[in-house]
């Protein structure tokens, strides 16, 4: 569609909205873009795709920001941003006539509060096409239009506040946020529209058939062999319509639409089959059908859970109003399928009592609700009385971990608290599991790609952006970038090791540390384990992923003490105090790095060989330099670029070039930074020879062995506020659990992240503040999903 990109925005938009409904009405479809899968989702509950009109309205608005404070709003990504404002600002200083954009605050408040009610007319005249002839598609394109618009309208409105940058004449943006109003109104609105078109489809037209529901006939169902059409087509229809909701509508959304869907169709369900009194030659058709449907529920409530105690009915009463109506609907439907189902003589004994003192007409309060373990009896094997939980945590270790699982890969989107609880759980069984086969099945150390380049790093090598608006490179798959390796499956492997070590060490316990990590690497039968921390291995590039993950937690504070000695070397001071500065920093930085950094260092210093000799005879300032060597080394490439590109410059300008000192250049004080840093690296390996630094090396070691110390003697201080902190959040009945341990016993049990849901929200912010927590959350989903998927084939 050809849209006209100069000239006044006013007069643009109702060309472009014109252009918008006159190709519906000539193809009968919006047309649509889609939107960067990274961005899907999240917090605002991006859509997967959305108007083609709508997007080029967002872009034309995120232009007049620009124009209007000078800065950019944080919507579009800034690389892009930057380059179309530079390429016009070069344009204004030629002086060739370009036109320069002037606007103010106000301006664009006015200009957005237009634009999105001549958008919102627009889309209200779409959606009411859709309706009227139950277009499921244009429905949900005007879906994805109206939430692409809500959305930025709050960043918009975030961004003009009067803290920030107030528009003048309105310094609370009350239009913006009016309008923000109606667009969540609006979304709110096609949503429910969208559940209840697919609710009519269900009522009046799939769980509708004549010879099924003729309950009266004296002729068996297709002779007794099968259920009905109608359960098989609810649930085909299910199926499919959920697959559909979730490539199409934001993931929060397509929950939602997907809980309504299931829940109404449940109510005419169970209203049909516990009301029906069917002929004896149809009754048979009235257990299967009842049976069917809840196994079906079984594997389509995980999709619509938060977590797996709501999937199986625990803690039902804080669970949401629909999860409650639907195990209520299903106990309902299992009760009829026992009343009915029974021979006659045993109903007889059972009631003959008063239905009373029947258990199945009382409620299990706390229990898991029983028509799960008639659904999923492989999770509840009688022998293990997993039925009598009132907690997950009660459960088996298999059953429990099942649940959750079951409840992640149903979701349309990655749940990233349930995803590190699920590797977590259970002293982390799962990830001890993949630790145990991956660390056997990794590349020969010849074939691991060196620091340097590896992703997680080297962001170049994955900065490729897909076609998607609003990308800012967070789709890109780091499995992909495996894939194109010589040796996909062992590099993919390799990656995998890498980020489940840095979510493990980051987010998990001591224990954890040790039933993965540690015990993968002793019963891995691998003889050279450890020879990576010899300190004849400090400038090897190639290491193995557990300990690439380890030094990700030094790497970020690195920059500041590589430029201080750069430019210590460059004022005349000497290699020895280059090294005996770095300690110094090291000593001054310490409270900056993660205190899992030592908990690791002591984990692998108690199974550490005895033919290792790290650096300085200490693991810590091994994986200290090892971190540091590879930083320089980083630093002296990009200066070597940048002094490349210098000389270059110089040799092309007419300024002639400085003139070179008199006199041999003989010190490395003289020498390019490029340099400098190389020598700096190569003298890291050096460190400990002729006991130079002992002192120095030793005093370091003690500090972080004092600083992790006093940690655990604050926390013992702290025992009471931090026992009644957490008691306030508790039931009474578990006050005394948690008061009467030793401190450290409790510390390891509040922090569990079976204990509350808040405490995994709280661990995996800490994993995903780092771009490589990110992306060891993506890979570690990855192999989650491909795990479970191949269990299945």
């Amino acid at each position: 569609m050809e849209v006209m990109e100069e000239g006044n925005l006013m007069d643009r938009i109702p060309i472009l909205l014109q252009r918008d409904l006159q190709y519906y009405e000539a193809n009968q479809k919006v047309l649509q873009e889609n939107i960067c899968p990274g961005v899907v989702g999240g917090k605002l509950d991006f859509p997967r795709s959305a108007s083609f009109a709508s997007v080029k309205i967002v872009v034309w608005l995120e232009d007049e920001y620009f124009a209007a404070y000078r800065k950019n709003s944080g919507l579009l990504h800034l690389s892009d941003v930057l380059q179309d404002h530079q390429g016009k600002e070069t344009d204004e200083a030629a002086g060739c006539g370009g036109i320069v954009k002037s606007s103010d605050p106000e301006k664009f408040v006015l200009l957005v509060v237009k634009s999105v009610d001549n958008l919102l007319e627009h889309i209200h005249t779409l959606s009411q096409e859709a309706l009227d002839h139950a277009d499921l598609t244009v429905l949900t394109a005007t879906i994805g239009a109206a939430a692409l618009v809500k959305n930025s309208l709050f960043v918009w409105l975030g961004c003009v506040t009067k803290n920030v940058c107030p528009p003048k004449g309105d310094e609370k943006g009350g239009s913006l946020k009016m309008s923000y109003k109606q667009f969540s109104e609006m979304t709110e609105a096609l949503a429910e529209r969208l559940l209840d078109l697919h609710c009519r489809l269900l009522t009046l037209y799939i769980i509708q058939d004549a010879d099924c529901l003729h309950w009266e006939s004296q002729h068996p169902f297709f002779e007794s062999e099968r259920g009905s059409y109608t359960i098989q087509m609810w649930w085909l229809y299910m199926q499919g319509t959920k697959q559909d909701l979730w490539n199409s509508v934001p993931p929060t959304m397509a929950q939602r639409v997907f809980a309504g869907m299931l829940n109404e169709t449940l109510t005419v369900l169970t209203v049909r089959y516990t009301q029906t009194v069917p002929s004896r030659a149809r009754s048979m058709l009235l257990l299967v059908d009842v049976s069917n449907i809840l196994l079906c529920v079984g594997e389509l409530l995980p999709a619509i859970c938060e977590n797996g105690e709501g999937f199986v009915g625990l803690n039902i009463t804080n669970q949401s109003k629909i999860i409650r109506d639907i195990h209520s609907k299903c106990q309902e439907l299992f009760c009829c399928l026992l009343l009915r189902g029974v021979p006659l003589g045993v109903l007889y004994k059972i009631t003959k009592k008063g239905v009373n003192s029947i258990a199945m007409f009382n409620q299990r309060q706390g229990l898991i609700t029983p028509w799960t373990i008639f659904a999923l009896p492989k999770l509840f094997p009688a022998n293990q009385n997993g039925h009598w939980a009132t907690r997950c945590s009660e459960l088996p270790t298999n059953t429990a971990l099942s649940l959750e699982l079951k409840v992640l890969l149903a979701a349309p989107q990655a749940n990233w608290w349930l995803l590190l609880k699920v590797l977590l759980m259970r002293e982390a069984h799962l990830s001890s599991m993949i630790f145990h086969h991956l660390i056997k099945n990794l590349p020969t150390c010849d074939n691991y790609i060196p620091s340097s380049k590896q992703p997680s790093i080297n962001r170049e090598s994955m900065s490729k952006k897909c076609e998607g608006f609003l990308c800012g490179m967070e789709c890109n798959d780091i499995v992909q970038w495996s894939l194109e390796q010589k040796d996909p499956i062992g590099q993919t492997n390799y990656q995998v090791l890498m980020g489940l070590t840095y979510i493990v060490i980051m987010a998990g316990k001591t224990s954890d540390v040790n039933k993965t990590l540690i015990s993968a690497l002793e019963k891995s039968k691998l003889n050279d384990w450890a020879c990576c921390l010899d300190r004849r291995q400090v400038w090897n590039q190639k290491r193995p992923p557990w300990l690439e993950a380890i030094l990700h937690l030094i790497y970020p504070i690195l920059n500041p003490i590589i430029h201080m000695l750069v430019s210590a070397v460059q004022t005349t001071a000497s290699i020895y105090q280059a090294m005996s500065l770095s300690l110094s920093c090291f000593s001054e930085m310490w409270d900056c790095i993660p205190d899992c950094l030592y908990t690791v260092v002591s984990c692998l210093t108690e199974i550490l060989p005895a033919e290792i000799r790290p650096l300085g005879d200490s693991v810590l300032i091994q994986l200290l330099y090892m971190a540091l060597y590879s930083k320089l080394l980083e630093a002296s490439e990009s200066e070597a670029e940048a002094e490349m590109k210098e000389q270059k410059e110089n040799k092309d300008s007419t300024t002639p070039p400085t003139p070179a000192m008199e006199g041999p250049v003989s010190t490395i004080n003289m020498k390019p930074r490029s340099v400098i840093c190389q020598t700096l690296a190569e003298a890291i390996c050096f460190i400990d020879e002729d006991n130079k630094h002992t002192d120095q090396i030793n005093s370091l070691i003690n500090q972080a062995r004092e600083s992790q110390r006093s940690t655990n003697t604050l926390d013992n201080d702290m025992e009471e506020a931090v026992g009644l902190s957490f008691a306030s959040t508790s039931k009474i009945d578990e006050l005394d659990a948690f008061i009467h341990p030793s401190p450290s016993v409790r510390s390891e049990e509040e922090f569990d992240v079976e204990n509350a849901e808040y405490i995994a929200e709280m661990l995996v912010s800490d994993v995903l503040m780092t771009g490589v927590g990110k992306l060891s959350m993506k890979v570690s989903m990855y192999e989650i999903g491909t795990s479970v998927m191949n269990v299945k084939s």
